[in-house]
């Protein structure tokens, strides 16, 4: 991170096609070396984190989900908050201020009543929910109350902002309440943690989801002088709540099961619906007109009985393609910029991503890694104080294992294991000869995709390997997996690589798989031919850089399986204790934390296997 930039924030005006708000430049308040200490908070109904920042850059940032053990934990993040402390061993009294992503969004209610705001949440992760209290109470605050629509001018804005200082302020430790406070509009700090990691000068920013502060998508121009916006799209017009919809409508979970209709979508024919899409563009603004809350979920299920849910699946993932890639394309035209970046929960969409890097007008494009709710906590410091952009080297910024926690775990659970001194070599000839390695070295990663630090690897030629992945992880059939990759070799197996490489290094986009692709790496090549890689260089990632080209030197190729590390439905292991529990739950065959090998217990069928047959 560079150097921090106070910003002012112009009020939003009525015109939608200018600017609604600029953020300009002042006076440099922060250096690289005065090293002033940043606190970013999200509290968010989803995916709540916190992020410490000083001059240099990020010393910390983790989501509360890898606390509490529950995937898009939100509400305050209280056990986030603690750990960022304990990690980093930063004095609460050494902040020097503080950053809260949101003004409506979560709504003042809910900040005011953690109990409601865990009721909401709770409400939500059910796949049976078909219209019990809390999802009509949820449908009424969204589709039938100004909370969550409020724009900018709005008296209800206005009022509530007068009480967000005091409301956050009883919520934080007793030596944070008295540190100067900061609140950041919804997509400014989407926008802002896109364009700060991107290392791009200028660029044309686009961010989207279901809703945030009264909006579901923007459009703005970054640059020297601030992020500038030029076009909103309301919240009422949500390409990110029609996905919802069509989640729920499946039987799967809102706001954390949206990936599944995108595995979905390359399994269907888009062509076969014939629904009119219920978004059109009128004057130049995303229009809605289909039904909502309850009433849109049914007409989902209406839909998705009469054309089956594939196609379903294919069709709303084309809407959200064409519409937001003619958005994107219309700006850059319009502003002759030709790099994008891109945060918000529809940009977890790979299949999205792929769309706008292989736009003619695209020369570059990058994805914020945590680029849904979790990454909002850096942003609200990035917006706020306008830190320069450059180019991220990784995300590595969570907990690290320590071995006296690896060794009681191990003690606990009555586990033999053995000392590597080349742990990475011993993994490669692992996977090599065919096994299933859980792997935990250095820090955890920021965002929802496992890079090498917490994940489960795995040959790509192994003869079901991908249905014994599914079994054991217990995830779906359908969905596919992806490769880890060395970035030397990419070229060979990926197309229009330039166009999103930096973003590749974070699993963030998709590409079109060259036919050595297909041949050599089936595994992990989707059924529409599109492949979502992690592209791994030695000077971001050593360590698995070095396992990979050993696993090459042992095999030819250097590519692995790399899924993340977590047994379906939970967030990705954050310690000793999580990591032996999940690799005992899924019976993998072999897990190395740090320098420290632990082979599977009598029982596990391919390593029982292998070593009755190495006895014979």
């Amino acid at each position: 991170m560079g150097s921090p930039r106070n910003r002012s924030i112009a009020s939003q005006t009525s015109s939608t096609t200018h600017c609604d708000f600029i953020c300009k430049r002042r006076k440099a308040i922060l250096d690289r070396t005065s090293l002033v200490i940043i606190l970013g908070i999200n509290q968010d109904r989803y995916d709540s984190g916190v992020t410490l920042v000083d001059g240099n850059g990020v010393l910390y940032s983790a989501n509360e989900e890898r606390f509490t053990r529950r995937k898009t934990q939100g509400g305050f993040p209280t056990r986030s908050l603690d750990a960022l402390f304990e990690f980093t061993g930063v004095d609460m009294h050494a902040v020097d201020g503080i950053c809260v992503a949101g003004l409506m969004t979560p709504p003042l209610p809910v900040r005011m009543f953690p109990k409601l705001h865990h009721f909401l949440f709770d409400g939500e992760q059910k796949t049976d929910n078909k219209g019990g209290l809390r999802a009509r109470f949820i449908d009424f605050v969204q589709d039938h109350t100004s909370l969550a629509h409020t724009s900018s001018g709005s008296i209800l804005r206005r009022i509530s902002g007068k009480l967000l200082l005091p409301c956050v302020r009883r919520t934080l430790p007793k030596a944070l309440r008295s540190k100067p406070l900061h609140f950041v509009e919804h997509h400014l700090a989407h926008a802002a943690s896109a364009w700060n990691l991107s290392g791009m000068d200028e660029a044309l920013c686009v961010t989207g989801d279901g809703m945030g502060d009264g909006l579901s998508m923007t459009i703005s121009r970054c640059s020297s002088e601030g992020i500038e916006r030029l076009w909103t799209a309301s919240s009422r017009d949500s390409l990110g709540l029609l996905f919802e919809m069509i989640t729920e409508s499946f039987g799967f979970i809102p706001c954390r099961h949206e990936g599944k209709v995108m595995g979905l979508a390359a399994h269907g024919d888009a062509k076969k619906v014939q629904e009119p899409s219920p978004f059109t563009i009128v004057n130049g603004q995303l229009v809605y007109d289909g039904p909502t809350g309850r009433r849109g979920v049914a007409w989902a299920r209406q839909i998705g009985r009469r054309y089956g849910r594939e196609d379903i699946a294919a069709w709303v993932q084309n809407i959200l393609e064409l519409n937001v890639a003619g958005i994107v394309r219309d700006w850059l035209r319009k502003t002759n910029l030709t790099r994008v970046v891109a945060a918000g929960g529809i940009v977890a969409n790979v299949k999205l991503n792929q769309r706008l890097h292989q736009l003619d007008e695209v020369e570059q494009m990058f994805v914020c890694p945590n680029m849904g709710d979790g990454g909002l906590s850096l942003g609200a410091i990035c917006a706020q104080f306008g830190l320069r952009p450059r180019t991220i080297n990784d995300v590595f910024w969570g907990d690290a294992i320590s071995n006296d926690d690896v060794l009681e775990s191990l003690t606990q659970n009555q586990l033999a294991y053995t000392r590597c001194d080349d742990i990475e070599r011993k993994i490669a000839e692992l996977l090599a000869e065919g096994f299933i390695v859980a792997r935990c070295s250095g820090r955890m990663e920021w965002g929802p995709r496992a890079l090498g630090n917490r994940s489960v690897l795995a040959s790509t030629t192994q003869p079901g390997v991908v249905e014994r992945l599914n079994r054991l992880l217990r995830r779906s059939d359908f969905m596919p997996f992806a490769p880890a990759v060395l970035d030397e070799v990419a070229d060979q197996y990926f197309a229009d690589l330039d166009s999103a490489r930096n973003a590749a290094e974070f699993m963030t986009v998709c590409f079109d798989a060259t036919q050595k692709m297909k041949d050599e790496h089936p595994a992990v090549t989707h059924v529409d031919g599109t492949v979502r890689p992690q592209l791994v260089r030695e000077r971001t990632n050593p360590g698995f850089h070095r396992l990979l080209t050993e696993y090459q030197n042992l095999t030819g190729s250097g590519i692995v399986l790399n899924t993340s590390f977590n047994i379906h439905e939970e967030p990705i292991v954050r310690t000793a204790e999580h990591a032996v529990r999940s690799f005992l739950d899924a019976g993998l065959d072999y897990l190395a934390i740090e320098d420290i090998l632990v082979t599977a217990p009598a029982g596990n069928s391919l390593v029982t296997a292998s070593m009755a047959e190495a006895a014979e």
